[in-house]
């Protein structure tokens, strides 16, 4: 008897060890890129790791695409200066193909299953990812909005551009351009992004109500969709000149929209259609394209919110909070204007204006 209970105990020893090192079932990973990007695997097994010691963020940007592309940028900077002070962070990037909900569901799924620290993600619709961050929530994983929040978000904090601040951005244009033309009167041609776009709405919004109560000399005499799209706002851009040949200002409301109308507005240049120097035009966001057809003369103003810094501190909020207890706080990305006057001076400019307006707030 006394062999049987001894022999019993020992497959049950055997058992417990089986159970404590068997591996779970490989979940579908994120793809991870970046200098200062952690692997997938790399991710999985910092989530173990005990709190304090080494921090994991999946950060789930809407889609493959160049503004995302500074948002990454942004992160891994914070992460490499993080590591300078002594802490471990591992950021895993997932980004969809596409700006499609599933597939951004699916990016979603597999993050949470990594069971990381924090998750950042630009939502694209946020009645399809909402139920699974409110669980991921429930499961001791922070969440962190940056670049769009969503409908009834419960997301623990927000880095971006405020609603307000999203609709004085047009009216930034606006004074801007009005200002570079050195008239009190003239005409104005809008493009005004894609028509669901929340941002691109109130960007416009912001720009067509500033010129009609500030500017009344100013008669905006059309407005076109160009959908986020170079070329389309090239071709709308042709048709406008061939139109209204006399125009003064092109408002470009996403960060396409002047890039086309300022590749347009160079061949009616260059074929004797239009005036050197007679249209200003403005697109938002310093990013490369916008940069080089502000070098080139094409457009005079640049409306910038930097999605460098939207990566940059949603990294650093949550690295604040889970190494110096600091409580997550949202981060409100302002927005400046670039000319070739301050392109230059522009970058340390814009850092002091982030730091001032207390996006760094960990260090009041």
């Amino acid at each position: 008897m006394k062999k049987i209970v001894i022999l019993t105990l020992c497959l049950l020893l055997v058992f417990a060890m089986v159970g404590c090192t068997s591996q779970p079932q490989a979940a579908e990973e994120p793809s991870a890129t970046g200098s200062a990007s952690a692997s997938a695997e790399g991710a999985s097994e910092s989530a173990a790791a005990p709190a304090g010691d080494e921090m994991t963020v999946v950060l789930i940007p809407k889609l493959v695409h160049e503004f995302y592309n500074y948002v990454q940028e942004g992160a891994d900077q914070a992460v490499k200066e993080l590591e300078e002070q002594g802490y471990k962070v591992n950021v895993v990037w997932s980004a969809p193909t596409a700006a499609d909900v599933t597939e951004q569901t699916q990016k979603l799924e597999s993050a949470i299953s990594l069971n990381p620290d924090y998750i950042g993600i630009a939502v694209i619709n946020g009645e399809s990812v909402k139920p699974m961050l409110e669980s991921a929530q429930q499961n001791g994983i922070k969440v962190i909005a940056f670049d769009t929040d969503y409908e009834g978000s419960t997301a623990d904090s927000f880095v971006g551009a405020s609603l307000d601040a999203q609709y004085h951005s047009g009216e930034q244009a606006a004074d801007i351009l009005v200002k570079q033309t050195g008239k009190t009167e003239g005409k104005v041609a809008m493009l005004t992004g894609s028509p669901d776009a929340e941002n691109h709405k109130l960007f416009s919004g912001g720009f067509r109500d500033r010129i009609q109560s500030e500017y009344p000399g100013f008669e905006i005499v059309t407005e076109q969709a160009d959908n986020d799209d170079k070329e389309k706002a090239t071709q709308l851009t042709e048709a406008i000149l061939a139109q209204y040949p006399d125009v003064d200002i092109i408002f470009g409301g996403d960060g396409s929209a002047g890039v086309g109308a300022g590749i347009a507005l160079q061949a009616a240049i260059d074929t004797g259609r239009v005036e050197k120097d007679q249209v200003k035009i403005s697109t938002y966001c310093l990013t490369a394209d916008p940069q080089a057809s502000l070098e080139a003369g094409q457009i005079s103003a640049i409306i910038d919110y930097s999605p460098y810094y939207e990566g940059y501190y949603t990294v650093m909020s949550a690295a604040q909070e889970f190494f110096n207890g600091v409580e997550l706080q949202g981060v409100d990305i302002p927005f400046g204007i670039v000319t070739m006057e301050n392109l230059a001076t522009y970058s340390d400019e814009y850092r002091q204006i982030c730091i001032d307006s207390g996006a760094e707030y960990w260090n009041k």
